[in-house]
């Protein structure tokens, strides 16, 4: 099946460039205000060049993702808002994971790192389909 909507490389590419840029200020904002007032109480993976390389990886994996979409999916925008809904989901696993097995991680830090992962899942949403936002 082949998607009507197929997105140049260079759409998809500046789309994708402010979608990270959008995250990866509301991200380092929502660390700063985390770390500034003490809403972490453990800060060994809580740190800001995580918070930018993770946020960076995120936003380009959603980034290639919706540009497959568009060349495969017959409904990419909504296939990709679903994908989108899951993929939160599913990143929230590694972060019970650190709670779980790593001895010294807070309950407050793997609250902020999950915290961390939204933003970049609402950008991606509204900057990567066709949306006011991406236009």
């Amino acid at each position: 099946m082949t998607s009507q909507k197929t997105i140049s490389v260079q759409t998809l590419a500046a789309r994708g460039a402010v979608t990270f840029i959008i995250a990866v200020i509301v991200n380092l904002t929502l660390g700063w205000v985390a770390l500034t007032q003490g809403l972490v109480a453990s800060t060994e993976f809580f740190q800001y060049p995580p918070i930018v390389v993770w946020t960076l990886l995120g936003t380009a994996g959603a980034t290639g993702v919706y540009g497959v979409l568009t060349r495969r999916s017959t409904t990419p925008d909504r296939m990709f808002v679903l994908l989108a809904i899951g993929a939160l989901i599913l990143s929230f696993l590694p972060n019970i994971g650190l709670l779980l097995a790593v001895e010294g991680v807070t309950t407050s830090e793997v609250i902020g790192l999950m915290a961390l992962h939204v933003p970049p899942a609402i950008v991606a949403v509204l900057a990567l389909p066709d949306t006011p936002l991406a236009q």
